[in-house]
């Protein structure tokens, strides 16, 4: 059974077929729809008890909506099921036809509208007319921009502004000048003339950003259009004073700024012209004649009224729809297909019937006001990129509060505390900022090796966002909570607690968070010369500096170590000659997920001694005893102690018995006898700890290769770090200790 109900809603007629609308009831409710799209402008079908629709039902549908649109009315369908509306998606109709949720909801929009063209107006524009139509929507401050780094162009919407395109691969090219943004698209003239004027239509508007020297925006409402009673042509310069001069009809008070953005239908000229009216007041409150003084605005009339902006050059341009939203429709126009060019405003352009959207501010702002705010490091904003990237990875955030961990050697860490926006704080999260190959390897790593395994204390990554060859990572932490979590690193806590309370940490990492990694180890081929070369992965130019620090050349096979007289293999020659051309040489040893970087300062810890691990940068397979021996070469080299001559004698004597041992289950015996002695004996029982959780791993297996390889790659780079010059030597002499026992053992 098929019915057809009729009602008003504010005197809005609605048809609400009941049944199926299928090829045999079409007829009756063309009937049905047919004679009030003759005497009504706008209609409501209720679909609410319509459970079926055919393809002759949308036809109905289509002719009524294109006879209510040529008198200015529009079409509404309310209340449609979600089978129903499959069969509008199916036919790309769903984009065509206006859906609201109930009919009193399209009635209560449809009553909207016929006011905003109540709120009509006109004035006579030589022998024109122009009417005007709101938008109704409440105007914003337009805000005003000053040095404000890098924005993006979704946060300055409609705009124009000084400044040029954030371009990581051009930041040495000045190419300043005048730029116009449209929420999606961005124009630029630059003042050197030798330089071509450019245009940008990113993917993601918030990923692309502007180095703004000056702007003003307006975000993406408009007061309304304007439009010409009779097609014709007239100049753009005409039109654009004759508007400024009646602005009392959609600027109260006739104060704030005006930007417009008219498209010019002419056959000859197609384009969008985006313009910000000047006057000497708005001058005074921009507390600037930048705009006119560098990007050369265009005076109109001798009141000091002037022109600033720029123009899209399109290849095409049809006729839009004014009621649809501004930012859509340009989306549409503006792509990198149909733009030509950017030109320079031309106050003659014949403009062809017209259509101009008109921007309205009552009052101004401050942009930075509106941003996200960042309380960071006074260095951090020496780097623009680092708050662009900030912000678009905390774009839920109002407040971003940002201290430093600590400064690596590749990557910068930083704690964060984050509020929403209503002020209320969001959970602890870590920043880490580094080039875009380690935060993507990071990001992957940490995805695939410590997620899955890592059940309690781990990392997970948030986000990622990336300009240029720089790259940004979030990471949140299973089991932070609470407002007053302080994150250390393991650093704090080395300097400050003996071994004996320090243990218990290293048993909680090694033996409880990653025994996923390590106590599952696999046997495998591995090739230490390949897997454990420095100059592979963080240090290619180790051997040139080791020449420039130490001034011992890396094509010498020997150095003398002059307190004990003792002639030792040179580690970078060891390291330039046989690394190299014994790549392919592999071993039989057990293999298991290494985080490749496990220093202490990638360990973290809160307050109620919960650890947490970090940048998984290098994680992945390897040998299973490698990130105990990187623990070792900062236990035992980057912080020996070593104040004077006789510190560095006992170290080096030490360090000769300490690493005499030739097999791992035979631990070295703590014999140092020089000052220092509480700092070696901690260092000492740490590095013993590192010994016994490899010797676990590897299930007892007792080479010291592949653990002397693995502690070699660490205690080569020691020169590269920012240490002090004895320390960086001793490294040296540890690293040939190391190179004689693995040749020594390498030939048994």
């Amino acid at each position: 059974m098929f019915d057809i109900s009729h009602r008003n809603l504010q005197s809005i007629p609605c048809i609400a077929p009941e049944g199926r609308l299928d090829t045999v009831n079409s007829t009756s409710f063309d009937q049905a729809v047919q004679p009030l799209t003759q005497k009504e402008s706008f209609l409501i079908i209720d679909f609410s008890k319509c459970n079926y629709l055919s393809s002759t039902g949308i036809r109905v549908l289509l002719s009524a909506a294109k006879k209510l649109k040529s008198k200015g009315g529009m079409l509404f369908v309310a209340a449609v099921s979600p089978e129903v509306y499959q069969v509008f998606e199916m036919t790309g109709l769903h984009t065509i036809f206006r859906f609201s949720k109930t009919p009193e909801a399209a009635a209560e929009e449809i009553v909207e509208m016929k006011n905003k063209e109540k709120s009509q107006c006109e004035w006579n524009f030589g022998d024109q007319r122009i009417q005007f139509h709101p938008s109704g929507k409440e105007q914003e401050p337009a805000l005003r921009w000053k040095d404000a780094g890098i924005a993006g162009y979704n946060e300055l919407g409609f705009s124009v502004g000084i400044g040029m395109a954030a371009d990581p691969q051009e930041e040495t090219i000045n190419t300043q000048g005048l730029f116009i943004t449209t929420g999606n698209a961005a124009g630029f003239l630059p003042n050197d003339e030798t330089l071509l004027p450019d245009f940008r239509i990113p993917h993601n508007p918030s990923h692309a950003g502007i180095v703004v020297k000056q702007a003003v925006s307006f975000g993406t409402k408009p007061a309304g259009w304007f439009r010409l009673f009779k097609p014709s042509d007239i100049p753009f310069g005409e039109l654009a004073e004759n508007i400024w001069q009646n602005r009392d009809h959609f600027l109260p008070g006739n104060k704030g700024a005006i930007a417009l953005v008219t498209a010019n239908f002419n056959h000859n000229n197609h384009g969008i012209l985006l313009s910000l009216l000047l006057d000497r007041s708005l001058n005074e409150q921009l507390n600037s004649r930048e705009f006119q003084d560098v990007a050369k605005a265009i005076p109109l009339s001798e009141e000091g009224i002037s022109l600033l902006g720029a123009r899209f050059d399109c290849e095409e341009l049809d006729q839009v729809n004014e009621n649809n939203p501004i930012d859509g429709t340009l989306k549409n126009i503006l792509t990198l297909e149909n733009i030509v060019n950017v030109l320079p405003i031309d106050p003659e352009e014949r403009l062809s019937y017209p259509l101009v959207w008109v921007f309205a501010a009552p009052t101004f702002d401050d942009a930075e006001a509106h941003r996200i705010q960042l309380e960071v490091p006074s260095e951090f904003f020496a780097e623009p990129y680092k708050a662009f990237l900030t912000r678009r990875l905390y774009s839920d955030s109002k407040q971003v509060v940002i201290k430093p961990l600590h400064g690596g050697f590749s990557a910068q860490t930083f704690q964060v505390n984050s509020f929403d926006k209503e002020g209320r704080r969001l959970r602890p999260t870590v920043l880490k900022i580094a080039n875009r190959a380690m935060i993507t390897r990071e990001a992957e790593r940490c995805l695939k090796y410590s997620q899955p395994y890592i059940l309690n204390n781990s990392a997970m990554v948030l986000g990622t966002e990336f300009f240029g060859d720089r790259g940004a990572l979030c990471y949140n932490f299973v089991g932070i909570g609470g407002e007053e979590t302080q994150l250390k690193w393991l650093t704090n806590y080395f300097d400050e607690w003996p071994a004996g309370k320090l243990e218990p940490i290293f048993d909680k990492t090694f033996l409880q968070i990653l025994k996923p990694w390590y106590g599952q180890p696999v046997q495998e081929a591995i090739h230490p010369f390949l897997d454990h070369d420095p100059t592979l992965t963080f240090f290619p130019t180790l051997c040139e500096t080791s020449e420039n620090i130490l001034s011992v050349s890396s094509d010498d096979p020997f150095f003398i170590v002059k307190e004990t007289d003792h002639k030792l293999v040179n580690p970078y020659w060891f390291l330039k000659h046989e690394y190299p051309k014994r790549r392919d040489e592999a071993i039989y040893y057990y293999t298991a997920i290494c985080h490749g970087d496990l220093n202490m300062q990638n360990i973290l810890i809160d307050q109620t001694m919960n650890v947490y691990l970090i940048d998984f940068s290098e994680t992945k397979p390897r040998s299973v005893v490698s990130d105990f021996a990187r623990l070792e070469a900062i236990f035992m080299v980057e912080r020996a102690p070593l104040d004077d001559e006789e510190d560095m004698k006992k170290m080096i004597e030490f360090a000769t018995r300490f690493y005499g041992t030739h097999t791992l289950d035979v631990l070295p015996k703590n014999s140092y006898e020089g000052k220092g002695i509480e700092k070696i004996t901690k260092n000492v029982a740490l590095t013993l700890k590192m010994r016994q959780y490899a010797l676990q791993s590897c299930k007892g297996n007792p080479s010291l290769v592949p653990y002397y390889f693995a502690l070699l790659e660490w205690v080569l780079p020691i020169v590269c770090y920012n240490s002090a010059p004895a320390v960086k030597r001793f490294s040296m002499i540890v690293a040939g200790l190391l190179c004689e026992k693995i040749i020594e053992l390498m030939q048994q």
